[in-house]
């Protein structure tokens, strides 16, 4: 019988310890599957070790990304800032009952990814401002839904849920959340009927930032209808600090609660 060809091992971390694929995207070449569900690598490594490799994740990401921060195409959000419906709506949940505790692990894991990204990218590169500038607003804060599908933890669809009044701290967020993909498989409990995790994410100015304090996970009762995905870019901005759509354009521009002002 022909022996098997030995398959490589998972990279190693900075610290000699293997990641064992945590959120990582796709597979290896030989088909190995890099997406561990939290309860899959909690009884691989152990509840400590995995609290150790999160921690040296989020310093790698904190280093690469630190004053770096370049936003995406802003004409990619405008259907998630313009038109987007919300999949999670008022008397269409379930209680989260014995999931809260699966949601509270599979958060973490998001937040540990987002960090980086928004509070120590984002945030930090808008210390040179001046004190007065609006994006220096301390009571500043945008809230965006987050779909994710059931086998990498990827992101489906997004759209802003709260505006924030200012256009790049909404499209911040929302890079913040498309780059930190995938988080890896969720946990079964979390999914709801439509094979979708669901999530309201807060990201603020102040030092809650992207805090899992501010993040509300959902299961839906049935699956809903879908939002729009397509995007049709407009002309794209010159300053990425510049104000909200309805401030540059008057009047045909998305309010704070998402409707639009008629003439």
């Amino acid at each position: 019988m022909k022996a098997r060809k030995a398959r490589p091992l998972p990279k190693r971390s900075s610290s000699g310890q293997a990641l064992f694929g945590y959120g990582s995207a796709g597979t290896t070449a030989n088909g190995v599957n890099l997406n561990l569900a939290p309860r899959t690598a909690v009884a691989a490594i152990g509840v400590d070790q995995l609290a150790r490799e999160r921690l040296i994740d989020g310093d790698r990401r904190r280093s690469a990304h630190l004053g770096s921060w370049h936003p995406m195409d802003p004409s990619r959000w405008r259907s998630a800032i313009e038109n987007y419906v919300p999949s999670v709506k008022a008397g269409n949940q379930t209680a989260l009952n014995t999931a809260r505790s699966a949601f509270g692990s599979y958060l973490n894991g998001i937040h540990n990814r987002i960090h980086p990204l928004f509070a120590d990218s984002f945030l930090g590169s808008l210390d040179n401002l001046p004190g007065s500038h609006p994006m220096n607003n301390p009571d500043l804060s945008t809230e965006i839904e987050i779909v994710l599908d059931q086998e990498s933890g990827n992101v489906v669809r997004m759209g802003v849920t709260k505006f924030s009044g200012i256009t790049a701290f909404d499209i911040a967020s929302l890079d913040s959340v498309k780059r930190a993909a995938p988080f890896g498989t969720p946990p079964r409990e979390i999914v709801s009927p439509d094979g979708k995790v669901y999530l309201h994410w807060e990201f603020h100015r102040n030092q809650y930032a992207c805090s899992t304090l501010n993040a509300r996970p959902f299961i839906l009762k049935a699956q809903p209808g879908t939002a729009p995905t397509e995007v049709t870019p407009p002309p794209a901005p010159s300053d990425p600090t510049e104000t909200s759509p309805r401030e540059r354009h008057g009047q045909n521009a998305p309010a704070r609660d998402g409707t639009f002002a008629q003439n």
